[in-house]
């Protein structure tokens, strides 16, 4: 493995690592705090749907890697998209007295 191997690899894990992080605190807020303030859950729908839609087409094209990240995301998006919809008439104390 080459040297520009090694870096587009690296490149590649800290971009997934990235991705899978990015939800947590999204997923913890709603869970925790059962408060669906400033999700839109229109851009959920259409990212769960794209990137189910990804996912199906990355394993056609046995591409593992890419198959299980889009599919980690729809999964990801989906959570959001419930909680968000359960929790869309909510707000925590931080939300309160936004309008």
């Amino acid at each position: 493995m080459s040297l520009s191997d090694l870096g587009e690899h690296a490149l590649g894990i800290f971009g997934t690592t990235l991705v899978v992080i990015s939800y947590f605190p999204q997923i913890k807020h709603l869970f925790k705090m059962h408060c669906g303030e400033g999700v839109s859950l229109g851009a959920y729908f259409l990212w769960a749907s794209s990137s189910a839609m990804l996912c199906v087409y990355a394993a056609f094209s046995t591409e593992w890697v890419f198959t299980a990240l889009q599919g980690y995301h729809a999964l990801a998006c989906v959570a959001i998209l419930l909680l968000g919809a359960k929790y869309r008439n909510s707000r925590c104390p931080s939300h309160q007295g936004q309008d």
